[in-house]
Formats: structure tokens, sequence, C-alpha cells
């Protein structure tokens, strides 16, 4: 049984409940340091393109699937909340907000006061105290880092759309005083194909226990056969290495090539782009790679 099903979530083979519950249910089932620590520390700022901070030591940690949390007026659901206990009664607070084929539930309404957009609303999730009195565990804590994590099957950050969440956050909630502009949030991207990289990255994984490596594996499978994994080069080449130096080259999004320094001569390569899949042509060299992507303004 998924945490999906024991949260009488309705799911489907395409739901985004679905799929949070398989990768982040699996994360749940192996210590911090194990993989979430690589998960989280992928994510970027979206304003400063900074990484999340994860130097802090983790002594445990808890995950709170589909919490309904109250928020003004009504309630919020982020999809998980994830607690990380530190040393010396510290810890600190991680907000999931994870999306496949669909962008944010609700946006920015400024005809109202309330605050509407789906993101701004769990922004106040970890900014005010209704959390602490809901998470009574929490109260006498020392709360060292917070943030907001949009996981989505975007190729680039959706700047623009994590920026209305921002701008409005900021603009109606002005009892807050922690932060003075919309740059300072602690708003977060992680698109699923770094997962993925992380999940097929063997220097990182390769325990001995052969359970947790087959969990490892579950999370890779199950993000290629969603085809939200990326096209990074060819495995069998490091083309960080000065021996396959390269550039890549984009002429109107439509022809791109590799062109190797030495040993290899130029690769091209087409690829089209329909419904939201993207496809790799490398003709005879090797069969079509696709992947989902999306991409917002």
């Amino acid at each position: 049984m998924t945490f999906s099903e024991i949260n009488n979530k309705l799911t489907n083979i395409n739901s985004e409940d679905l799929l949070t519950s398989d990768i982040f249910g699996c994360c749940s089932f192996l210590n911090f340091d194990e993989l979430l620590k690589y998960i989280l520390k992928e994510s970027m700022h979206f304003d400063s393109n900074d990484q999340l901070d994860t130097s802090e030591p983790v002594v445990s940690e808890e995950y709170i699937f589909w919490p309904r949390i109250k928020t003004g007026k009504t309630h919020t659901e982020p999809d998980v909340l994830i607690i990380l206990q530190h040393p010396e009664n510290k810890c600190s607070l991680i907000l999931i907000e994870a999306k496949y084929s669909s962008g944010k539930s609700s946006e920015a309404n400024y005809d109202t006061d309330e605050i509407t957009d789906q993101l701004a609303k769990e922004l106040r999730i970890i900014e005010e105290q209704e959390l602490y009195t809901q998470f009574g565990f929490l109260e006498g804590k020392q709360i060292v880092s917070k943030a907001l994590i949009y996981v989505t099957a975007d190729d680039t950050i959706p700047r623009s759309s994590l920026y209305d969440s921002a701008n409005e956050f900021i603009e109606k909630h002005r009892t807050n005083i922690n932060y003075k502009e919309p740059a300072k949030l602690p708003l977060y991207w992680l698109p699923w194909w770094k997962i993925e990289h992380i999940a097929t990255n063997t220097n990182i994984f390769d325990f001995e226990d052969k359970t947790k490596n087959r969990i490892i594996a579950h999370i890779k499978d199950v993000l290629q056969a969603k085809k939200l994994s990326r096209f990074s080069g060819f495995n069998k080449m490091d083309f960080d290495s000065s021996k396959y130096s390269y550039i890549s080259e984009i002429e109107d999004y439509s022809h791109l090539r590799y062109g190797f320094s030495v040993i290899i001569s130029q690769i091209t390569y087409n690829y089209i782009e329909d419904k939201g899949i993207k496809e790799y042509n490398f003709s005879r060299m090797l069969p079509k790679i696709s992947y989902n992507y999306h991409m917002r303004r």
C-alpha cells in the first residue's frame, strides 16, 4: 500500500499524488544521509540560484504526507512536510509541493485581501504560528531553517511563476517582518529529472544492504517510466574530463550538436517537440531518446 492510498488520495497512473507517494515514500525508508540529503541539495533558490544548505547534521527525520493546516480562513494541504531533527533541540522544516503534468492549483488574485496563490499559501504554513500549534512537538524547538520546495517536470526553473507566488505573499502578508523583499523568501525549485539523475549515480549509491539498492532503483525506474529523466550525454564518456571536452551549440532550438575538441568527431542530432514530449534522434548512432518536459515563462 502506498502513502497516497493510506491518505485516501484518488490516484491513477498519471496522478501526481501517486508520483509523490512513490518518490518521497521511498526517501522515507532511507536515512537522511543515504538519499534525501542529496535530493534537497539539488534544490535551487528561485532568485539567487543558490542550492539549499544541507550541512546541518540530522539525527532523525519525520515525513507527514498531505498535512491539512489552517491558513487564514481556509486550510492548505501541501504534499509533504518533512521535519529534520538536529542536535541541541534544533530542527528544520521542509515543505514539498510536487507537480507532474500541471502547474499551480491557484494563482494570485489581487481582487481579494486573502492570499490565493498556492505556493504563497504554503509559505504561510512555515511562517505562521498555526503550524506550531497543530504540531505541538515543535513548540520549544529552535527552527534553524525553513524551505518550500516546488518539484516540477519543467526543463528550466519556472521563475516567473515563482516570483508571482513570492510577490503575493509579501504584498498581502504585511505582518511578517522576517522578509523585506520577495527575493529573500525560502522558496526553492527542484525538477524531477535531477532526482532521477541522483538515483542513477552509482558513485553515490552502492549499499551493502541490497534492499536499499532496490529502493534507489525503484525511484529511477518510476521516473524513467514517467519520462521524467533528461538526456545528459553518453554514459560511457566523462564529459567533464579534458579528454572529452566539448561545446554544445544551439541553433533556433532545433539543431544541436556536441563538438569534441579531440578523440571524437562532431556528433549531430535533431529533436522534435510534440505535446510535451521531447525526442532526440541520433540517426545511426543511437535509438531515439524521448522524455516529458514542461517549460513555463
